[in-house]
């Protein structure tokens, strides 16, 4: 039967319990769980035509991504009553460099051997969204004790990283322009900021903007990449997030009393650029941190990108594009924030939120560490497929097709994961291989604990009577016995939360 047909099959016979793969025709036991309610309707995965214009330094579809969050500078909502203008001189500190590394070595602790990447929100001055179009100072609220200078501290973060897996850069803006900035008056007297068409200054719903096209005629963006690569490692790094990164401003306007934001285009009436060249200014700008090195990443592929997506940007922060995930391979795009029903594809998780949420850093990384087994760990093992289909049915549920008998089932906020029928995760037991580590590591976790549950080995992945088996736990890794494997299943028991690693 031909794939096409076994989609239409599939889709159409919600009651059937065999489902016939892909491979030759072969006969697949189907867990029960992935089976459509009612009228079910099919998207087929279609390679769009693709060529990077940028050269990545990682896949980002094998490295967990994530943002520290540091530091907000604060602001007075005196505009519209809810948008910044300017600093207030406040800052609410969630966490100092010295406990960026705790996490840092946290993460790595339980992710052993995993690629990492660790973008710092509000690094600089007095926190994340101040003093741009300026990124040139340190936030002295995240220094180390005996660092004069914070971005010494900065550095000595970036550096210790390194021994722990983990590539630290920086969440930066190229767009807003706030009026206590070191760098606005040299902005405005270049004529870079944005403008009406009767010479206005446009206001946005964070200050000024800046106008991608005008600033790189004027030399000013290469100016702020080389000052920015003077002062930190962000080349060693091999990575940068720019956040906000959009082809439109976002204007706020009272509508009934209320602010309503409206994305508009072209960026800058009074210099006469069109969109298209909005958009060939942030592609310069893309183009020279890569001359230089230097992935980007951004915050969302739907928040008014324009058509600079893909092949400049390995991955998105914000990944609800139902075109891009049917379109292109994961190692060509992928997300952190997975939205809709797209996540049966996977979900990562959001380290930023699990640190700044948590009353310390010890808790942080036990929530880390159950949300990471839930929820990357399995993407990451997804990553590594190729997607046929995205399935979806009247209940709302949504059930990914990969090749070599990968399905995937998203229902009530759950994901479901089975290969070759059977079942691989549950959301609260999970049983994935470990790849970024080899073909004969698997990680087993349960949120609740379980005795003596025996789970199929999946094809591809070697275990055998002479697996070793170590707890996995930011204190450190400890021997683990109760298992045992025999003729490809491994039966084992685990306590509420533990998390364990199992290697021939």
């Amino acid at each position: 039967m031909s794939f096409n047909k076994m989609i239409r099959f599939f889709a159409a016979l919600a009651g059937v319990i065999v489902l016939y793969g892909c491979q030759g025709g072969k006969a697949e036991k189907s867990a029960e769980v992935f089976l459509p309610e009612g009228k079910a309707d099919t998207v087929l995965f279609k390679q769009a035509p693709f060529e990077w214009h940028i050269t990545p330094r990682y896949d980002y579809s094998k490295v967990f991504v994530t943002k520290l969050f540091l530091c907000q500078a604060e602001y007075d909502k005196e505009y519209l009553g809810a948008y910044k203008m300017r600093d207030n001189g406040q800052s609410t500190v969630y966490m100092t460099c010295e406990q960026a590394l705790e996490a840092i070595k946290g993460m790595d602790a339980v992710s052993p051997g995993l690629q990492k990447i660790v973008y710092l929100v509000g690094w600089q001055y007095n926190g994340h969204d101040s003093k741009y179009p300026a990124f040139f100072g340190g936030n002295e609220s995240i220094k180390r004790p005996g660092d004069d200078d914070p971005l010494d501290s900065v550095r000595w973060l970036m550096r210790e990283a390194k021994k722990y897996n983990t590539a630290v850069s920086l969440h930066i803006n190229m767009f807003d322009a706030f009026e206590d900035s070191p760098a606005f008056q040299k902005y405005k007297e270049a004529d870079v900021l944005a403008r009406e068409k009767d010479g206005s200054y446009i206001i946005g719903d964070w200050g000024y903007k800046v106008s991608y096209a005008a600033e790189w005629e004027k030399g000013l963006s290469k100016w702020r990449i080389d000052s920015l690569c003077s002062l930190l490692p962000i080349q060693e790094a091999g990575s940068i997030h720019i956040d906000a990164f959009h082809n439109k401003v976002p204007r706020p306007r009272l509508e009934n009393g209320k602010p309503v934001i409206r994305m508009e285009s072209p960026i800058s009436p009074w210099h006469g650029h069109t969109a298209e060249q909005d958009q060939e200014g942030k592609e310069n700008i893309v183009k020279y941190l890569d001359s230089k090195g230097i992935d980007v990443t951004t915050e969302g592929a739907e928040m008014g990108m324009g058509k600079i997506t893909d092949g400049w940007f390995p991955m998105f922060w914000h990944y609800n594009s139902l075109d891009k995930a049917m379109s292109l391979t994961a190692s060509q795009a992928c997300g952190g924030n997975i939205y809709g029903n797209i996540r049966a594809f996977g979900r990562s998780i959001n380290g930023e939120a699990i640190f700044r949420d948590s009353p310390s850093v010890e808790e942080g990384i036990a929530r880390f560490k159950n949300e990471f087994c839930k929820r990357t760990l399995i993407t990451l093992y997804l990553n590594t497929f190729a997607r046929k289909a995205l399935v979806t049915d009247e209940s709302g549920s949504a059930f990914g097709i990969f090749e070599n008998g990968v399905r995937t089932q998203m229902k009530d906020n759950i994901l479901t994961v089975a290969k070759d029928g059977e079942i691989l995760s549950d959301e609260k037991d999970v049983f994935i291989p470990a790849l970024w580590i080899g073909n004969s590591s698997v990680i087993a976790f349960s949120e609740n604990g379980y005795n003596e549950r025996t789970w199929t080995v999946p094809e591809g992945v070697k275990l055998s009577g002479r697996a070793k088996g170590w707890i996995l736990d930011v204190s450190g890794r400890k021997e683990f016995k109760n298992f045992e494997v025999k003729r490809g299943k491994v039966t084992l028991s685990l306590e509420p939360g533990e998390m364990v690693l199992i290697t021939d």
